[in-house]
């Protein structure tokens, strides 16, 4: 399979990059009668160069006025090789820096700086223009960007600009990228008798035909029922292609420019964002807790509050932690980068990325908070993965969080469970860390319950489930609690949870409990309640355990298992002899009351002994 490359034009306005595209392919950007007329990129401009090797490399033209400096920012999603343009009459001017921060903070770092209107110039001023510009991009990620003159008109050097793009774009390894499919939608429209269309660069993972994706922010389900790359049809798009997609389940005005399309649920949902921010050294700025910024992610822009965490204020070059408290929720994923500009003046005043996507609000006292981001800065993706399944997470979960392809999620999850390092419990993931706390957390829980009732074998499962409030349901639950992590400390056994050491002890109540038993026996035939046995709460746990052993409870009267089994028998024989029998009559064969009676007959029909049929009972 071909690489796919998008090229990419930043530069101030009328610096010539338009002029540059049309001298390198041939064609033309500017579509917009507007553009025609007033002779500037108003809209991202689209085409393509095709390479000596035989692939073809998408190429977006840019706006340089400052006025649609988002649109620039929407060109500059997903660009492999950047041509920062440079009149060679005018020198770097205010937007040339402007661009070449938002290509710094987005991480671009394959470029070349091409000064266009060499013919303008002489030698010497030349040289001069090639000096502002490494003066004014040191420090950043184009200082070693390579410099070439060229005049669009003429032609001079646009051969050796084609050779020297070609050279850099396969100097550069094409980065691996195991992030889910996701596009940032820059336009959106409707073609008549085709449908809903939008367009965008593929930034990440790929997209097939016939497939189902989610538009956010407005969480839609649409199908892609087709793809075009530079104006012919393609089954599968991959990762830095220019395309156009036709979707259906939705209309185009449903849909605008800083949308996003992805996969299903890939995606996190936050107002909040934890960042690491690298404020510009072209500007004298700084930030203070809640100073007002327009925070730009993807194609979309958002006001924001800033939030220093690991220092009051951030000051020009620093680079430092900082919480953005957004104004309405945009959707991210971790490590997306940002840029930042002013509220008032506009101007580009830093960037950087996003490390966590935490919702609660921080500031710089949270500090164990913040030495946690300044771990969390230098995470794999197996660290990240590990420190989400702190809590139990099931795949969906951890799909969205990581926002990489779901083969790629398996197999990092397959590695770390081979690793010993997470649990899978039914349908849940956790790392083996937090499985061993919960297993110290439950081990002190029963330790407590078991002295609270000694005398109970443990403690009913879901009672235990929801009195520890853990967010595993009632079949997971008991699957965590076969795990041998836990079965290390706890055993559970007929449906009661204990400790492994635990075991009833009867020294202490081995008197109360033979002055229970001769209570009730001495009190036969009758036979009594709760009240008329003990004295105290405390004794209840000792009536809970011989009912487990030497007593039947029936509603809320207590007796022998003996005498209840004498008592059974009795009325068996009475009925075996005399074909059935009535309340009254079972009452003066035991001597019980006739509410003892009822409470005895009614416990044999429950246990499929005898049948009530009208005023009689009789065996079944």
């Amino acid at each position: 399979m071909k690489s796919n490359y998008i090229i990419g034009t930043a530069g101030h306005i009328d610096h010539g990059k338009t002029t540059l595209i049309k001298a390198l392919t041939g064609k033309e950007t500017d579509k917009l009668k507007e553009e025609k007329e007033r002779g500037i990129s108003i809209n991202l401009g689209f085409t393509y160069m095709d390479l000596k090797s035989g692939d073809r490399a998408g190429i977006i033209d840019v706006p340089g006025h400052e006025n649609f400096i988002k649109n620039m920012m929407a060109g500059v999603v997903g660009i492999d090789i950047i041509l920062l343009v440079v009149a060679a009459d005018d020198g770097v001017m205010p937007q040339t820096i402007e661009h070449a921060q938002i290509l710094h903070y987005m991480g671009v770092d394959n470029a070349i700086i091409v000064i266009t209107k060499k013919n303008l110039v002489d030698e010497d001023d030349l040289e001069l223009v090639k000096e502002d510009i490494k003066i004014s991009f040191e420090d950043t990620l184009l200082e070693d960007a390579p410099i070439i003159a060229v005049d669009s008109v003429s032609g001079e050097n646009i051969d050796k600009l084609k050779d020297l793009i070609e050279e850099k774009i396969y100097a550069s390894e094409k980065k691996e990228d195991d992030k889910s499919m996701r596009m940032n939608i820059d336009r959106s429209f409707t073609l008549k008798g085709i449908g809903s269309i939008i367009t965008g660069t593929l930034t990440e993972g790929e997209i097939y035909k016939d497939r189902e994706y989610m538009v956010y922010p407005k969480e839609a389900i649409v199908k892609v029922r087709s793809i075009e790359n530079h104006d012919k049809p393609i089954d599968i798009a991959h990762k830095g292609q220019r395309i156009a997609l036709n979707l259906t389940n939705i209309s185009s005005n449903e849909i605008q420019r800083g949308d996003i399309i992805a996969e299903k649920n890939s995606l996190i949902k936050v107002k909040n964002v934890q960042t690491l921010l690298n404020l510009s050294k072209f500007e004298d700025v700084e930030l203070r807790h809640w100073s007002r910024v327009r925070f730009f992610h993807g194609t979309k822009e958002i006001l924001a509050r800033a939030v220093p965490l690991d220092r009051k204020e951030i000051k020009s070059r620093d680079t430092a932690l900082c919480e953005f408290r957004l104004e309405e929720e945009i959707y991210v994923k971790r490590g997306d980068k940002f840029v930042i500009r002013s509220y008032s003046p506009l101007m580009t005043i830093g960037g950087g990325e996003i490390i966590d996507t935490n919702e609660e609000n921080h500031t710089i006292n949270s500090t164990s908070y913040v030495s946690y981001l300044k771990n969390k800065e230098n995470y794999s993706e197996i660290d990240e993965i590990l420190d989400y399944l702190q809590e139990f997470r099931n795949f969906d979960q951890i799909f969205s969080h990581m926002g990489i392809e779901d083969k790629n999620l398996r197999e990092y999850l397959e590695k770390i469970e081979e690793n010993n390092e997470i649990d899978k419990i039914g349908d849940m993931y956790i790392s083996r860390r937090s499985l061993n706390s919960w297993a110290d957390d439950l081990e002190n829980f029963l330790k407590t319950y078991h002295e609270n009732h000694p005398l109970e074998e443990g403690i009913p499962r879901e009672e235990l489930r929801q009195k520890v409030k853990i967010n595993l349901d009632s079949k997971n639950f008991e699957i965590m609690l076969k795990n041998k992590v836990i079965t290390k400390k706890i055993m559970l056994q007929k449906g009661l949870v204990k400790n492994k050491s635990f075991a009833i002890s009867l020294d202490q109540d081995q008197k109360k409990i033979d002055e229970i038993m001769k209570k009730i026996k001495d009190n036969e035939p009758k036979i009594l309640k709760e009240a008329d046995i003990i004295d105290k709460k405390e004794d209840r746990d000792i009536l809970s355990y011989l009912c487990k052993k030497d007593l039947s409870k029936i509603y809320d009267f207590y007796l022998r298992k003996e005498y209840l089994d004498k008592l059974i028998e009795m009325a068996k024989t009475f009925m075996e002899k005399n074909g059935k029998m009535q309340v009254s009559e079972f009452r003066d064969l035991s001597e019980l009351s006739r509410k003892q009676a009822v409470a005895v007959l009614e416990y044999m029909d429950k246990k499929n002994i005898s049948k009530r049929i009208d005023d009689y009972r009789v065996l079944i």
